[in-house]
């Protein structure tokens, strides 16, 4: 095997030479990526099977859904943004349909938060509208923007994993994950209520 087939899978070594990769190659094969990873991201319309996993599954599992995969996800599509950005097509192709789909996603959560009464299926559903949020700041592309979605994308996996996990712990104390048949949280965990009005 000669140097060039031994790094031609090196990103590194992709993005140095990306200028020179055929185009509607690098579209296509993009397009492919981003359907692919978009459905783990949980990119509005591919979203579907993102709030059925969530609220089915445990709460540790759902913990890990939302604070892992779909951020690893999102870094795959980041991965060949990075690329596309190098080659002939330019930001504008990848930039432009992270926009979309950031938009899309964004807007799209809206109606089913509000009237959403499950409520791990609510918090899945504020995943989709989250990682639509980042996606916009990394369609952008500006350094604020970048910096502020990449702060969001740290901030997201360690505060929705939390979240699951003690919405977990609450509907297995009160037995439903009805939101507003979930009543009594005081006389279950007082102090941690009480700790909970103080740090607000």
């Amino acid at each position: 095997m000669n140097g060039y087939s031994l790094t031609s899978l090196d990103w590194p070594f992709l993005v140095s030479i990306a200028s020179h990769l055929d185009s509607a190659l690098v579209k296509l094969g993009f397009v492919f990526a981003f359907i692919g990873y978009g459905a783990k991201v949980g990119f509005v319309p591919m979203h579907p099977w993102l709030p059925d996993a969530h609220s089915q599954a445990p709460s540790p599992v759902s913990a890990l859904l939302s604070g892992v995969l779909l951020n690893c996800a999102l870094y795959a599509v980041l991965r060949w943004h990075i690329l596309i950005r190098q080659t002939s097509l330019g930001p504008d192709f990848s930039g432009r349909l992270l926009l979309i789909f950031g938009l899309v996603s964004l807007g799209g959560m809206v109606a089913f938060i509000l009237l959403q009464k499950d409520i791990k299926r609510l918090l899945a559903y504020s995943s989709v509208e989250h990682m639509g949020i980042m996606a916009l700041g990394f369609g952008l592309g500006t350094p604020l923007a970048v910096w502020g979605a990449v702060f969001h994308l740290i901030l997201h996996a360690l505060t929705k994993a939390n979240l699951f996990v003690v919405v977990g712990r609450i509907v297995q104390k009160t037995g439903t994950r009805q939101i507003l048949k979930i009543r009594g949280i005081f006389s279950l965990w007082p102090y941690t209520v009480l700790s909970n009005d103080i740090l607000n």
